[in-house]
């Protein structure tokens, strides 16, 4: 038996579910029970050639059967809704942690390595969470029926299952540490090669392009013998652990067996209670066996548990500065849990900002002063590492600012209030609706407005399934146009009062910039519209265009 204090703690976070399964599953275990007493009961009417009483067991046996079933797929439901709502929880936080600026700015993280852990580490922990968990539970609960019972019909019997009980929990610990230490092993070469294989696929064409795929294929070989070695040592030791537990069980129902035979041959008992010791002692261990196996079912979560608690899947975080973390206010500042969608602003203000990377000697953004305002689009030029990808994530959040204020009509900024579209917009596989439906339900009214406004809605409606048309993963089945204005039509569904666009016509050709820089004046009629770009010759007729260079922010002359 493993105790993991921190997943027990999930599912006590949803003590009803937890409460719901474990009842279940210990009812389940009773049938087996009421059914051991009357196959114990048939046989010994078939001795005393009583053929009521043995068509009475079987109807009993059968009636049993039949609830057991019901009872089993009850309780399959109620695992699994624990399970999907502690997964849902863990996930939820852990990708609230990894979207903080220490981790967006690591350099040293791994996308990989990230995507295996809430991936594939969420999803493991699902089986401890909702099978081992309330098998720990029904354990604790009915083997000291049943011991009791046998105690009741044979001292000696009761003995002997109650010694093969303890040391079928108490035995293979040793091992489950020896299995605990390697599975972390297990779980790094996992990470590892998850992390070199993503990178590798999203870099084929520059691997190609260099003449490094044997070079790659290589060290992908190596990862995963490395891995295959790290899960032979795991099996190994998981097969010792288990053969302890076997020979616990299999040693307690033989010396119980040995008892009721000695009980039989020397007619110290009637037939039925021979019977009993003998099925009873199965029945005792089968929640062993039970939680042996959820157990090996859910070791992949268990050595991702590590991993997780690092990236703070299972820490609640709690609001530190209200204009990003707290909760969503309306314009009026009540908090009353709707958000900024729909609702307009007149000016964005920032006021003094400076910030300054650790360990840097200077800052990246210096004493910077920028008034963006509803109805005219505002951009920002400066070359490559003069400060606007900083700018953008301090008004995200991202970044905290050394001094300055960043204000929304008069009240702080948050991050709810702002929708991105970036340099290189993020597609999913999937049709075009479910690419602009991210932002939540939408009608088709207002599909057919967003992609009107960000000029895209003709060339969708010329599709062959018009939004339903299949998008594939990346958006490579689209023009680098189309990708922009199609991610350009999700930030206007989210309906939020200020824009950010990261370098919308750094892919695009003159014309197809034009198009795009038209479409953000007619956005702008309705919201704050920022803009950053290197490409300055396709601002013509941008009213407000500001330099940034070195840090310090300059209106534009040209």
């Amino acid at each position: 038996m493993m105790i993991v204090p921190l997943l027990w703690r999930e599912a006590a976070r949803f003590p009803a579910a937890l409460a719901r399964s474990a009842a279940l599953l210990v009812l389940v275990f009773l049938t087996h029970v009421g059914q051991a007493v009357a196959v114990a009961w048939s046989m010994s009417a078939v001795l005393r050639g009583q053929a009521q009483d043995v068509l009475l067991a079987l109807s009993l046996i059968l009636g049993i059967a039949l609830l057991r079933l019901a009872l089993s797929l009850a309780q399959a439901s109620a695992a699994a809704h624990l399970g999907g709502r502690v997964r849902q929880a863990v996930r939820r936080r852990a990708m609230e942690a990894a979207l903080v600026p220490e981790r967006l700015h690591d350099t040293a993280a791994r996308d990989g390595s990230m995507r295996a852990s809430l991936g594939d580490g969420v999803d493991g922990i699902d089986a401890y969470v909702s099978k081992y968990v309330p098998a720990i539970v029904q354990l604790l609960l009915t083997c000291p029926i049943v011991v009791t019972a046998l105690f009741s019909l044979s001292p000696w019997a009761g003995l002997c299952v109650a010694a093969g009980v303890v040391f079928a929990l108490l035995g293979p610990m040793a091992w489950k540490r020896t299995t605990a230490r390697r599975g972390l092993d297990h779980w790094d070469s996992y990470e590892a090669l998850s992390a070199d294989l993503l990178e590798s696929l999203r870099g084929m064409a520059t691997l190609r392009t260099l003449g490094d795929v044997s070079g790659t294929r290589r060290r992908l070989d190596h990862r995963s013998e490395a891995l295959r070695r790290a899960t032979e040592r795991v099996m190994r030791v998981s097969l010792g652990e288990t053969s302890v537990t076997d020979a616990a069980v299999q040693g307690g129902a033989v010396a119980a067996a040995a008892v009721a035979v000695v009980h039989a041959v020397t007619g110290q008992a009637p037939a039925l209670e021979v019977y009993l010791i003998l099925l009873l002692s199965s029945e005792a261990f089968r929640p062993i066996r039970d939680l042996s196996r959820h157990w090996h079912a859910g070791f992949l979560g268990l050595t991702a548990v590590p991993g997780l608690q690092r990236l703070g899947a299972f820490t609640e975080r709690r609001a530190t500065a209200p204009d990003h973390d707290a909760p969503e206010h309306t314009a009026s500042g009540h908090g009353d849990g709707r958000t900024a969608r729909g609702r307009t602003a007149d000016a964005l203000r920032v006021t003094g900002l400076s910030f300054r990377y650790p360990g840097a000697h200077v800052d990246v953004i210096h004493d910077l002063d920028l008034t963006a305002r509803r109805g005219s689009l505002t951009a920002i030029v400066g070359a490559s590492g003069a400060g606007k990808s900083t700018l953008f994530d301090l008004l995200l959040g991202f970044l905290t600012p050394r001094t300055g204020s960043i204000d929304l009509d008069g009240r702080p900024l948050r991050a709810f209030d702002i929708a991105v579209v970036s340099q290189r917009p993020v597609l999913f596989a999937g049709t075009v609706r479910d690419n602009l439906a991210v932002t939540g339900t939408t009608t088709e009214a207002d599909l057919v407005e967003a992609c009107r406004d960000a000029g895209v809605l003709n060339e969708i409606q010329r599709f062959p399934r018009g939004f339903d048309t299949e998008v594939t993963e990346a958006g490579t089945s689209l023009s680098g146009g189309q990708r922009q204005r199609l991610a350009l039509a999700r930030a206007l569904l989210a309906r939020r009062p200020v824009l950010l666009v990261d370098e919308p016509t750094s892919a695009l050709d003159a014309d197809r910039s034009a198009d795009v820089v038209r479409t953000l004046h007619r956005v702008a009629r309705d919201r704050v519209v920022l803009m950053i770009s290197h490409r300055s010759e396709t601002l013509t007729g941008v009213p407000d265009v500001f330099s940034l260079d070195s840090g310090h922010l300059y209106r534009s002359t040209s």
